[in-house]
This record gives C-alpha cells, structure tokens and sequence, in this order.
C-alpha cells in the first residue's frame, strides 16, 4: 500500500506536467461534488459540483486541497491553466498538455502503435478506465489542442466526445473513485517528464473529419439543429452534472433518489437520451427520462428556461458566441417538451 507521501509526490509531478511552463497568473482549477452537512441521502446526491482555484506556480497549494477532498468526495482538476477564474475556454490561453480517455481494451492495445508513448497514465478507479497524457515542449492554442487531442483519440479509437475539450476536467491521480463502494484509488501508472514537440506526437496519424456542426435531427423528437448542447453525448454531460463516470453497463445510481441497485440508463446517443426505471413514473405512466435539458432542470431544480439554457451554455459551452441567448432550437424543444411524446427505445 502506497504512503502519503508518495501519494503528495505523485500529484506534484502530475500537476507540475500540466501546469508546464505557465506564466505567473495562471490558475488550477479543483472542481470537486460539496455535500450538505446533515443531508439527507437525497440531498447528498442531489449534491452540486464546486470549484475552488490555486496558483499554477505553487501546487503544492493545489495538491493539498486535492488530498484533503479526495477523502470525502470525488475530485477533478481542469487539465489546462486558467487564466481566471472560469472553468470554460475563455479562461484557457495555452494548453501543455495533450490526453485522451481510453475505455476499452481495445483502445489500450492500440497505445503501442503511436509514434510517441503517452508520458502519464493514470488509471482513474474505473475498470479498464485510463487517462492518457503527452506533455507539450511548447504550448497550443485551444483550436490547435482540440485537433490534436482528436487525431490521438481517433488512432486509439478512444473517447473522442466532450473529453477532447480545452476545458476538460478529470480525475487527478492520488484521489479516490468513490462511485464504488468502498471508494477505489486513482493511481499514477507511469510519468515521465520528457516534453515532445505536438509534430512529433502526431506523426504519421491521419487527420479526424471536421466534426459535423448540425446534423440531421430524428423525426420522432423535437427540432435539434442549431443547438450545439443538443449533440453532446449523453455520457459526457450526465459525467459532468453529476459527477459520476458512466460504466461499460450504461447503468448508474440515479442522481436524483437514493437507491442501492443502479436504476439510470444512460444510452448511447444525444437522441436517446437517458432514462431512469426507479424514480416515479409521469402521469402517463412512462419512466422518467429525457435529454441535458430535462437532466439539467431536475438536478438544478429549476423551472426558469433561459437561466436554465444560459448555465448549460456557460457549463459546457462557454466561448459560443450564443452563451446567454436562448437558442432557437432550445427554445422550441422547452415549448415543446411537455407536448410531444418521446419514443424510448428498450435498454439493451
């Protein structure tokens, strides 16, 4: 079993790795799930994500908060610097770091067909679950980074959703994984401190297409096009809001009722959505279930559309240049949502 102290040093080489050479001014973002003191179990997981910032040139700071939560509660850290205090790209000038979010066996045996071997691994608690890492020799720009991050998630076949984002938050070595019971540990696998130009990381490896900027919405759900939250996949947003990593089953304990069975499906795409077999049924005696915005204003507990819209676009997208409007596509599905039905599939 591993120390402290080995533990602190761990995440002092981790951090050092993402924090690269920032200048002075630069910010860790700890985001991390606050828990009410004498909560009830419905309200322990009804719990919002918080966030807290430290000096990029000292982590210690940072580390020190991280183990101290890591006792209690699950922790992420924002993979690049911030330059205030914002979790979303604006606050992102220079990017040190590129990763990627394997999850199957297959994406791992393809790690030894790169050009460059990942400098940090990190096994995040989750089976078959690991973080990816190649620390930069010069930084990028957050459009430059994104590509990057999507050429290695496509020659591994990873992950290639939400998780390529500048703003990415993941779970820091030396922490706790405490979607298990008991909690299991978050490990530095490998780390080493050699820097590699991002020409010599992507050598060889083939391009990604653009991604798809509206595509076609399905005929039995409402208007999507136009809504960039609207093509998010159900399991980056439902890991963000909720702060629990979606397994291989698609199956976690619903964020919304205390329950010892895992009763909330999440399937495999925006269309689909998510559905929950444990929470009470609707008049119409279907399960409760829906899309980011329905998930959003159940855990926000709020009724109010457009600050609801405006907080998924700050959370998720906050350089559009749409944040704070309501779009038109969001618009219509909020007028629509409790006049068109949703046809479900059965969880496989």
């Amino acid at each position: 079993m591993s120390s402290p102290r080995s533990h602190t040093r761990d995440l002092l080489r981790y951090l050092t790795a993402l924090a690269g050479h920032e200048p002075r001014g630069g910010l860790f973002e700890v985001r991390y799930r606050a828990f009410a003191r004498g909560g009830s179990d419905l309200e322990d997981q009804r719990a919002r994500m918080r966030r807290s910032w430290h000096p990029a040139s000292a982590p210690i700071g940072a580390a020190r908060a991280i183990l101290e939560l890591a006792e209690r509660t699950d922790v992420y850290i924002g993979l690049a610097p911030r330059r205030h205090r914002h979790g979303g790209k604006s606050a992102i000038k220079r990017i040190w770091t590129l990763w990627a979010d394997l999850d199957t066996p297959e994406s791992t045996g393809q790690v030894s067909t790169l050009p460059v071997a990942p400098g940090i691994v990190v096994q995040s608690g989750s089976a078959g679950h690991r973080h990816l890492y190649w620390p930069l020799s010069a930084p990028l720009g957050i459009a430059e980074a994104e590509l990057a991050n999507r050429t290695l998630t496509l020659a591994l076949g990873a992950d290639g959703g939400a998780v390529v984002n500048a703003a990415t938050i993941l779970r820091p070595p030396s922490t706790l994984n405490h979607k298990s019971t008991p909690p299991a540990p978050v490990m530095l696998v490998t780390l080493d401190r050699r820097r590699h130009p991002v020409e010599e990381i992507l050598t060889g490896l083939p391009a990604p297409a653009p991604p798809a900027l509206t595509p076609r919405p399905p005929p039995d759900l409402v208007d999507r096009s136009g809504d960039p939250l609207q093509v998010i996949k159900p399991e980056h947003y439902i890991e963000v809001l909720t702060g629990r990593e979606v397994p291989r089953s698609r199956k976690i304990s619903c964020p919304l009722h205390h329950e010892r069975t895992p009763s909330f499906h999440v399937y495999p795409t925006p269309e689909q959505g998510w559905t929950c077999f444990g929470c009470p049924r609707g008049p119409n005696g279907k399960p409760l279930g829906g899309d980011i915005y329905t998930l959003a204003e159940k855990l926000w507990r709020t009724e109010d559309f457009l600050e609801l819209t405006r907080r998924l676009y700050d959370t998720f997208l906050p350089a559009s240049p749409r944040r704070g409007a309501q779009p038109a596509a969001a618009a219509a599905a909020g007028s629509a949502r409790s006049h068109r039905p949703r046809q479900r599939p059965p969880f496989p």
